[in-house]
């Protein structure tokens, strides 16, 4: 989900796909088959079905961040779709963050949980 959009202050026409396994998974796990095989697979199946929805183009509202903006489009993408909205992209099954990264998270979950038991 590519946030650059968000960032032009225009018109997003937001638009939900959702493909069906009905035929053929239209998904590429470019660690399992090379991107030839995969094609070779989807032109030979007897179909590729997906569900198609065109959402009401949206607007950056007053206040709003690009990327409160961008969230708020993949919110409605992923309701309007029914699909789980994850905080990672399709890499992440190529590269696994590092430790680094990782225990840094950690710690600003840890802190963020501590100011809302002090708080309370």
């Amino acid at each position: 989900f590519f946030q650059g959009a968000f960032e032009l202050g225009c018109a997003v026409c937001p638009i939900a796909i959702k493909y069906n396994k009905i035929f053929v998974d239209a998904f590429w796990n470019s660690k399992k088959q090379s991107f030839t095989m995969h094609l070779v697979r989807l032109m030979t199946s007897w179909a590729v079905v997906c569900d198609v929805w065109y959402l009401e183009p949206q607007y950056l509202r007053d206040g709003e961040t690009a990327i409160e903006f961008a969230e708020r489009v993949r919110d409605m993408i992923a309701a309007r779709a029914g699909l789980k909205k994850v905080p990672w992209d399709g890499y992440l099954k190529h590269n696994r963050p590092s430790p680094k990264h990782t225990e840094e998270k950690q710690r600003i979950f840890a802190d963020s949980v501590l100011r809302r038991l002090e708080e309370s």
